[in-house]
């Protein structure tokens, strides 16, 4: 069943989010233009920081629809028990035929310019996820994906009170607390799954591949320091046996030299005599 106003119906009528620590979770909603008449529509939300929608505003044509989607960001802590006091107000309007989205202008929307302004107040809540979306994450997220557990969300959200505590009128949103784009583009579901998987990918194989990278370049230059020292150590063998050998040669001349020398000595000291 779709929330309703006179000019659209809003399906589903609560926004509802599988909720995961630290993942951005979308959620489609559905603008079903129920008339004959052109309707400009906008999404406000109590907590603008937290969520993003797109397209925030658009124009739905007679008897068609205009699907929205609306994301929420990545949450590091869980609220007790799950529970949530985000809203969302969808305000519409009849606009001339030609009207298109870039059109638009946040005085149509008031209703102190006389503007009949139709309202569908929405609510959010937190479910968790079921077996199916927690094996998509898993093959999409890859093998070191950690699931987030009941008793962690327990845990965490006795502690945490960011997200629940306080009562936010939606007052705020009816005085023109738009959604835009709180810290960053919006993923879209498609794109936010090929992200994760790669994410995940690179967390997994990555690190190891590096490290891996890493000890192969030290091992490499430690090769190529231990054959420089093997091969400078060759040539000093080498150049040592050269000085030997020179070494030798010259010592060997002079042993000669003397025993010729003595020889002839003698030989001359013998004729002398004589």
């Amino acid at each position: 069943m779709a929330a309703s106003s006179d000019l659209l119906d809003v399906d589903p009528p609560e926004l509802q989010f599988p909720f995961e620590l630290d993942k951005q979770i979308s959620c489609p909603l559905k603008m079903i233009n129920k008339t004959d008449r052109t309707v400009a529509f906008k999404v406000k939300t109590t907590t603008p920081k937290k969520y993003c929608v797109r397209p925030n505003n658009g124009v739905v044509r007679p008897r068609s629809t205009c699907e929205v989607v609306v994301t929420m960001q990545a949450q590091t802590v869980a609220p007790p028990d799950l529970q949530c006091k985000d809203k969302f107000l969808v305000q519409s309007v009849v606009v001339a035929d030609r009207l298109s989205a870039k059109d638009i202008t946040p005085q149509m929307f008031m209703k102190q310019g006389g503007n009949a302004v139709e309202e569908v107040r929405m609510r959010v809540t937190y479910v968790m996820p079921t077996e199916s979306s927690l094996e998509i994450a898993e093959e999409s997220d890859g093998p070191q994906r950690i699931l987030v557990p009941m008793q962690r969300i327990a845990d965490h959200g006795r502690s945490a009170s960011e997200l629940s505590s306080g009562s936010v009128s939606l007052r705020s949103a009816e005085l023109g607390t738009e959604v835009g784009s709180p810290t960053g583009p919006v993923v879209r579901t498609e794109e936010l799954l090929r992200a994760a998987g790669h994410a995940a990918e690179t967390r997994t194989y990555t690190g190891p591949d590096a490290q891996s990278l890493e000890l192969s370049a030290l091992i490499t230059k430690l090769t190529k320091e231990k054959d420089s020292a093997l091969e400078q150590n060759k040539k000093l063998h080498s150049e040592l046996e050269l000085v030997r050998r020179d070494a030798s040669k010259q010592g060997g001349f002079s042993l000669i030299f003397v025993l010729v020398c003595g020889l002839l000595s003698i030989i001359l000291g013998y004729l002398v005599k004589k």
